[in-house]
């Protein structure tokens, strides 16, 4: 299975496409709207160890987290600057613990929830200058395109 979030300025088709492996058309779930469960501009996507499928919803400023046929289950977030609140949020990671990261452009920074979504941490802070992709390797490093820096950073966590 494929992912794929879609925006368009024409048409606003603001939704989740789901590919088989070859490209083929599945299927697609999702309303362009704020509403539990609607998108605005999805820009990250990402599955979870449990098959789950999370979006980062960022013209609503939070993330969403729904099952793999798009059953809505949670959201996280609303617009600010505060912990658990997002400015422009564009992706998300997860570590092998389960917690995830979710990158901000707006406050420039990187907000560590566990999977609950509690918030844990700040990654980083002061350091970041309008961060927007996340990437774990197999080695447990995450990668951080700083764009604001132009470059991409990378962070070891001791185990």
């Amino acid at each position: 299975m494929l992912l794929a979030s879609s925006t368009s300025a024409i048409g606003e088709t603001d939704r989740v496409q789901v590919f088989d492996t070859d490209g083929t058309y599945l299927d697609s779930w999702g309303l362009s709207g704020a509403g539990q469960g609607d998108l605005l501009t999805p820009t990250g996507i990402k599955v979870d160890r449990d098959g789950n499928i999370w979006v980062v919803d960022r013209g609503n400023n939070r993330v969403q987290k729904f099952t793999r046929d798009g059953e809505f289950l949670a959201t996280w977030g609303t617009q600010g600057d505060s912990h658990g609140q997002f400015g422009v949020p564009t992706s998300i990671a997860f570590d092998s613990d389960g917690n995830f990261y979710v990158s901000e452009v707006e406050n420039s920074r990187e907000q560590i929830f566990n999977s609950g979504g509690e918030y844990l941490s700040e990654l980083a802070p002061g350091s970041l200058a309008g961060p927007h992709g996340l990437a774990f390797d197999s080695n447990g490093n995450l990668y951080v395109a700083d764009t604001g820096n132009n470059f991409v950073r990378k962070f070891s966590f001791a185990n």
